[in-house]
This record gives C-alpha cells, sequence and structure tokens, in this order.
C-alpha cells in the first residue's frame, strides 16, 4: 500500500512503522499530531493483531504479550484521543486491518447505505466531500476474526482490495473516495467477510470523504474545483 501511495497518490509524507512495539507506534501517532494542521489530509492504517480484553479492543504490537496484563499492548482508547484531540487535520481516515477491533471505536456500520452518485453529479459530490471535515473509520470487518493472507499473493483480503482500487482509480480521469471504496470492497468479498464503514459518535464527523487522488489527476482537480 505505501509503495502504490508513493507512486500515484498525492501523499507529501508517510511515516512507516513496521513491527513496531508499543513506543514506535504510539511515537508515530505523536509525530503525526505535531506536524499535521486543520488543512492536511491524514490516512491511518493498522494491519496486524487485534484482541479484546473485558469489552475494551486494543492493538497488539510485534512483541506485544500472547496475554493482556504487561501494559505492551495498545489500548484503541490511546487513538481514540490522538483522533479526537491531537490531530488537527481536515480529513481524517482511519484502516484498520485487525481481528475483533474493526467496530469498536463506536459508530453505527453504515456501509449498507452508502449511495454513490451518477457521473453527472460526481463533480458537486466530490466539491463537498473535499470541503466538509471528514472522520472515518473502514475496516476489514466488525467484531471477528479476519483472513490473513490470501493465498497466492503477500497480503490480506483487505489489503488487496485497497491496492486494486488504487490502481484501479490510478488509470481513471477522477479520485477514489473512501465511500466508494468501501462499497467496493463490500461488493467484492462481503461473503468471506464484512467490512465497516463509519464515522465514530465523538469524532465529529462533518460530512466530508476522504479523497484518493491521483499524482496525475491533481492539476486537473484544481482546475475542476476552482
Amino acid at each position: 500500500i505505501k509503495n502504490v501511495l508513493e507512486k500515484s497518490y498525492k501523499f507529501e509524507k508517510i511515516i512507516s512503522v513496521f513491527n513496531g512495539n508499543k513506543k514506535d507506534i504510539l511515537s508515530a501517532f505523536r509525530k503525526l499530531s505535531e506536524i499535521t494542521t486543520t488543512n492536511d489530509y491524514v490516512l491511518i492504517y493498522y494491519s496486524g493483531h487485534g484482541e479484546i480484553e473485558a469489552q475494551q479492543a486494543y492493538w497488539v504490537p510485534k512483541d506485544g504479550s500472547k496475554s493482556w496484563g504487561n501494559d505492551d499492548w495498545i489500548g484503541i482508547n490511546y487513538i481514540d484521543i490522538y483522533i479526537r484531540d491531537k490531530i488537527k487535520a481536515h480529513h481524517i481516515a482511519v484502516l484498520v486491518d485487525s481481528c475483533y477491533v474493526g467496530s469498536k471505536f463506536k459508530g453505527m456500520n453504515i456501509i449498507d447505505d452508502v449511495v454513490i452518485p451518477n457521473e453527472d453529479d460526481y463533480e458537486k459530490y466530490l466539491q463537498s466531500a473535499l470541503d466538509n471535515r471528514s472522520r472515518t473509520v473502514l475496516s476489514s470487518g466488525t467484531s471477528g476474526e479476519v483472513s490473513d493472507t490470501i493465498k497466492g499473493t503477500n497480503h490480506s483480503r483487505f489489503a488487496l482490495s485497497i491496492i486494486n482500487n488504487l490502481n484501479i482509480f490510478d488509470k481513471k480521469s477522477y479520485p477514489l473516495n473512501l465511500e466508494q471504496l468501501a462499497v467496493n470492497m463490500k461488493l467484492t468479498y462481503t461473503k468471506f467477510q464484512k467490512p465497516m464503514y463509519y464515522h465514530p459518535d465523538s469524532w465529529v464527523h462533518g460530512g466530508g470523504d476522504f479523497t484518493f487522488i491521483p499524482k496525475k489527476n491533481y492539476k486537473w482537480l484544481k482546475v475542476t474545483l476552482s
């Protein structure tokens, strides 16, 4: 996913943490909170283990203990604080590819209710999506287990769907919105696991939508929305 974003999409900076421990991951969130402004669009992608303990959800880092209690798991309440109060971005999208945690940021799954506008209305929709504040979670599943690596690939079903969509829309004449990605994902793999798309109640979503803008369409987009 990082390679696709760097090659084809308009991201100014990508902070990567591979096989990080709790300190590594939280340090990356702190750095992100320090460099972002209210004009920025922030994409957070977590791929790894997730666990539930006493109805609380956790991301489990690379060196996390097999059982809760050693303070080396990351409670998603940490992430919730960063999204609510610390990262001052116009749009924030959190993509979660892990077991059990997908629904735990607290919000109603609206993936079945999303209606994508037709081509004639898309420009107006895109204007609204970019102008309004956005706070969104797209996860690989709800509160159960999700698939690991798909046979014949190095990717999970969730990651493979994202990569395929990003590559397809890199060849199109208009950007990819997160709503469209969620719908495409639902249509292609619901029979295996159900993705979840929602706006957490405490994050104050403003009706916008995170937008993946291909580099080759960036000038076109500025002209279209000027």
